[in-house]
């Protein structure tokens, strides 16, 4: 579609950003949570993952306004060279490769950060999400039952992996499972 593009995330864009956060997490389809953030987290955020040197893009509609997100961002008792990677797409621009193009951006902006690894959550029901982030070259690493709670509504999720580190064999039990996620209480299920 014309007019859209690609940019790095600014303050500028922190209005149309809270909205389309909004409208995708009361989707209750995609994000852990089912309402976006207040305007001041949201500038407090992108404001952390520019001190940080966190990848966060934006994909700007025609008329200006931010109409999908991609970041990479560490998390507490993970290793630093770890990111987690969250995304979404406004309805309308959805099917397209637009997200395809943003996690494309934000990915390889990790890698001259110096991220090694990057992982995201997915829920285990959204096939269409594990088919694309599949194409991107990420790998099911672990899944874990209601591994997610919206609004009270429990569902499994898949963890993948992009560049995936060896994994450990610690924690061996039976053909289904080949070892335990670290600090997470995830478990490895073997790809079949």
């Amino acid at each position: 579609m014309n007019g859209l593009k690609i940019v790095r995330s600014s303050e500028r864009y922190v209005e149309s950003y809270c909205e389309t956060f909004d409208e995708v997490a009361r989707e209750g389809r995609f994000l852990s949570i089912s309402q976006g953030y207040p305007v001041e987290e949201m500038i407090r955020f992108i404001k952390t993952c520019r001190q940080c040197g966190y990848p966060q893009f934006l994909l700007i509609d025609p008329e200006g306004r931010a109409a999908g997100w991609c970041d990479i961002v560490r998390r507490c008792g993970e290793p630093d060279d770890v990111g987690f990677l969250g995304v979404g797409i406004a309805a309308k621009y959805r099917g397209m490769g637009w997200g395809s193009r943003l996690m494309s951006a934000a990915i390889k902006d990790a890698k001259k950060r110096g991220f090694n690894e990057i992982r995201l959550e997915v829920r285990a029901s959204n096939y269409n999400a594990i088919r694309t982030y599949s194409r991107l070259g990420f790998v099911r690493i672990a899944y874990k039952s209601e591994g997610v709670v919206t609004d009270g509504v429990a569902e499994d999720i898949w963890v993948m992996s992009l560049y995936s580190r060896e994994i450990s064999h610690e924690g061996f039990d039976g053909d289904d499972f080949f070892g335990i996620f670290p600090n997470t209480g995830f478990r490895f299920k073997k790809q079949r």
